[in-house]
């Protein structure tokens, strides 16, 4: 590794594994140009250096961060993590990386004025940098694990929404575009940008093939991990949404915005009067609708996770608590199994006698 002047006063460093330059980097500073050096030195004999962590501010790395998060994850995840990570007050930014605390993170998150989803949001992206962290040799461990957000709901309030609320809503739609666009969210649980890139040919035999996703202001992208998952069509929207898309090209969109451009979520929610046929609910929700309706139908939380491509199973079993009747079937094989019925004649019998 070497750290080079340029004619432009800046510092260009260069990393070699033998006589291979694997990187190149230019800073305005030597210091910054030593430290990354070094951090590079510790990355690719994969070890941990004390002195990188004391020597690196959280500035100085959380600009590194985000230069290498570039092309490796989706443009939106970036620009979130460059929203919460910019905005870190000026006393951590001027931290050295490895001497920050877990107490420290969590007392940051606890003061931000924000709702418990953006706090849970700003942890991810501080997990994801302090994760990154550890990778680089800056410190051995991550502060922002483990931080729990104080008065967040296990489940959102729309768990409690039915599909026969979700109709009713939709009735007072016009457009029918918007009307179909709202039900078949409800009945499959894609998520909005899932919505906008479903094309023509991902529907087929009463089934949803779901591998792309078009966030607002941003590319249209591959889902998470890249693999495409299918996702059933209820008989209730089915015919509705094959008639939508007869004797249109495979390549269209399923759905558009009435003018045939990409639907945006503040015109809908502006057109369909949203403040006044969903008060309670966010568009999103219709997606935690479907989801609650699943369990309650009794779909197994396995088959639930898959649909829904969550994480992981325990985020699935977070909405458990609304499977009232698979919850009341489930007793009533306990109380067969324990003899409950039969017990209660037997015991009923014996006072009886007793008397």
């Amino acid at each position: 590794m070497s750290v080079d002047k340029l004619p432009s006063g800046r510092f260009r460093v260069r990393v070699k594994r033998g006589r291979l330059v694997v990187s190149t980097k230019t800073f305005d500073r030597k210091k910054d140009a030593l430290a990354w050096e070094a951090a590079e030195r510790v990355h690719l004999a994969g070890g941990f250096d004390p002195r990188l962590g004391k020597s690196t501010t959280v500035a100085v790395a959380v600009t590194e961060f985000l230069a290498e998060r570039e092309g490796r994850v989706a443009g939106s995840t970036v620009a979130t993590d460059r929203r919460f990570l910019n905005a870190l007050p000026v006393s951590i930014g001027r931290s050295p990386v490895g001497e920050l605390t877990h107490a420290e993170i969590e007392r940051y998150v606890h003061r931000l004025r924000v709702s418990a989803g953006t706090k849970k949001r700003a942890i991810t992206s501080l997990s994801a940098f302090f994760g990154w962290a550890v990778q680089r040799g800056y410190r051995m461990d991550n502060p922002a694990q483990g931080i729990r957000v104080a008065g967040e709901a296990s489940v959102h309030s729309a768990t409690m929404a039915t599909w026969d609320d979700v109709e009713q809503m939709a009735a007072a739609i016009k457009d029918p575009g918007y009307r179909l666009y709202i039900r078949v969210m409800a009945y499959t649980g894609l998520r909005p940008g899932e919505m906008r890139a479903l094309r023509v040919g991902d529907v087929s035999g009463g089934r949803l093939r779901v591998l792309r996703s078009h966030p607002e202001g941003h590319r249209e992208k591959d889902v998470k991990n890249h693999q495409a998952r299918f996702v059933p069509v209820a008989v209730a929207v089915r015919a509705d949404l094959e008639q939508h898309i007869a004797h249109r090209s495979p390549r269209e969109r399923v759905f558009t915005a009435p003018g045939g451009g990409l639907i945006a979520s503040r015109n809908l929610r502006r057109d369909v009067h949203w403040a006044r046929i969903a008060p309670d609910l966010r568009l999103y929700d219709l997606r935690h609708v479907a989801v609650s309706e699943w369990v309650r139908a009794g779909v197994p939380l396995a088959t639930v996770r898959t649909w829904a491509r969550h994480s992981s199973l325990d985020l699935t079993s977070r909405y458990t608590h609304v499977a009232g009747s698979e919850d009341a079937a489930a007793l009533e094989l306990v109380n067969g199994r324990a003899g409950v019925t039969r017990g209660s004649h037997e015991v009923g019998g014996s006072l009886e006698e007793a008397n």
